[in-house]
């Protein structure tokens, strides 16, 4: 894990903040975002990406960094993106806590 994600972290992370149960654990190099133990985003590879499913794959997409330094519309874009998960059967929650999470009570 770099500094590039620990300071995406941090801007999305703060971003985020209206997210009600976001969580963030330490992921494969990066960081991933949760909400209620429901992974739908990542810090990862120098980059802010949403979790998304195209076919029997999941993907990361990548997310314009400016859209960090606009909540209203990153949150809006999460809240999309986390409906679309809740509908997916395939998007489990994760059940254990990382020893590298950070939680918002909200």
């Amino acid at each position: 894990m770099g500094r590039a994600e620990d300071e995406i972290r941090v801007d999305a992370e703060d971003a985020l903040g209206a997210i009600e149960g976001l969580e963030v654990r330490r992921v494969f190099s990066g960081w991933g975002f949760y909400q209620r133990g429901l992974l739908f985003a990542a810090a990862w590879e120098g980059e802010f990406r949403f979790r998304t499913r195209q076919g029997r794959h999941w993907v990361y997409e990548t997310v314009d960094r400016e859209l960090l330094d606009r909540p209203d519309e990153l949150v809006s874009a999460a809240r999309s993106i986390l409906a679309r998960l809740e509908a997916e059967p395939a998007a489990a929650r994760a059940g254990k806590r990382g020893s590298g999470t950070v939680r918002r009570g909200r």
